[in-house]
């Protein structure tokens, strides 16, 4: 929900703290940053000592950081407790499509995006409710204290034995590595455009329809992680990735068509950019899993996610172009799908064999 409702709950922070929109953009900023790069220690801890405690201190940080937003009485104490439930929801997360990638090395690509797929879905359940209550306090509480049974689900888990894999160390020195990451960096892009700025976009639309377009853009972002993920197994990893790319590229030329003349094709765009932009770090993640083995795919991957913060950095630049120059917006778009293309085939072209 952090991501994907954070297009409802931004308009409705605006005027409960009568701050400006760039403020509390702020708050989304600092999801980005401290989802992803907690994720290095929380993966890393993972791996070493196993996933219950790490589970455990995961949810109980995604649940407070929650409850706490919703008693914020400023735009400030906001960005620190948002910031606790960031870092819990990113370990989580980390967590999650780990215990997938490691206990399903057959159908990495599915399993990541089933259990990935959960969270676009769960914003669009509460996606509803929010924008029915016209109240961002009372959503985060609710949410918040459903979120506390998480804690004892994970003081269950743990990973399966005997696993193998290339060292994290090993993993980090190889230059295809920080080829995938580049690569995923950029692919994710247009998804975080859409995550945080379709509301810039929402001006082209009318009511209903953007409303309409905030429920269904995390059920096209959840739906597409594991049927892309599925296919790249049937397919091969390289492959499939080319044609999320590729459809990703479509739905940003469909979400500029769309805006330029204010029909339908900005709605299909944006389910387009849903379906293919969420499903990219499943299967980058599978992609490292592949190679580099299971063992330390925590750690491994941990280290692929903090790649958002490039996404972030760059979907933060369209809104900043959005607001003088609107053609230079989307060419930042099309640059990023264009230059992960090409790494792509880079990494194509070199042997993907451990």
């Amino acid at each position: 929900m952090y991501q994907y409702s954070w297009n409802e709950f931004m308009p409705l922070m605006v005027n409960q703290f009568h701050e400006t929109a760039s403020a509390v953009e702020v708050a989304f900023a600092l999801f980005v940053v401290f989802s992803t790069s907690f994720q290095v220690l929380s993966g890393r801890l993972s791996d070493i000592k196993g996933p219950r405690y790490v589970g455990l201190f995961g949810a109980l940080a995604l649940s407070l950081g929650l409850i706490l937003s919703s008693f914020s009485p400023n735009v400030q104490v906001f960005y620190l407790t948002w910031t606790l439930g960031s870092i819990g929801e990113g370990t989580l997360y980390g967590l999650s499509l780990n215990l997938a990638l490691k206990w399903f090395p057959e159908r990495r690509g599915l399993i990541t995006g089933l259990v990935s797929m959960g969270f676009g879905l769960g914003a669009a359940l509460f996606n509803p409710f929010i924008a029915f209550e016209g109240d961002f306090r009372t959503p985060t509480l609710l949410i918040g204290l459903s979120a506390l049974p998480l804690a004892l689900l994970f003081s269950l888990a743990r990973y399966p034995e005997s696993l193998e894999g290339k060292e994290i160390g090993v993993t980090i020195r190889e230059s295809r590595f920080w080829l995938i990451y580049a690569c995923f960096a950029l692919s994710s892009v247009p998804l975080l455009v859409i995550s945080s700025s379709l509301s810039l976009l929402g001006n082209y639309l009318n009511a209903l329809d953007y409303t309409v377009a905030t429920v269904y853009f995390p059920i096209t972002s959840g739906l597409g992680r594991p049927l892309f993920g599925y296919l790249t197994d049937k397919l091969g990893r390289i492959k499939g990735i080319t044609y999320v790319l590729i459809g990703s590229l479509v739905g940003v030329s469909l979400t500029l068509s769309g805006y330029l003349r204010e029909g339908p094709e900005l709605l299909i765009g944006v389910a387009l950019i849903g379906i293919t932009g969420g499903a990219t770090f499943p299967l980058y993640s599978a992609l490292v899993g592949d190679i580099y083995g299971p063992k330390y795919s925590a750690s491994s991957t941990s280290i692929l996610y903090t790649g958002k913060i490039i996404s972030g950095l760059l979907g933060t630049a369209f809104s900043f172009f959005f607001g003088f120059n609107q053609d230079l917006a989307f060419i930042l778009l099309y640059l990023s799908n264009l230059v992960s293309f090409i790494i792509l085939m880079i990494i194509k072209k070199i042997s993907l064999s451990p």
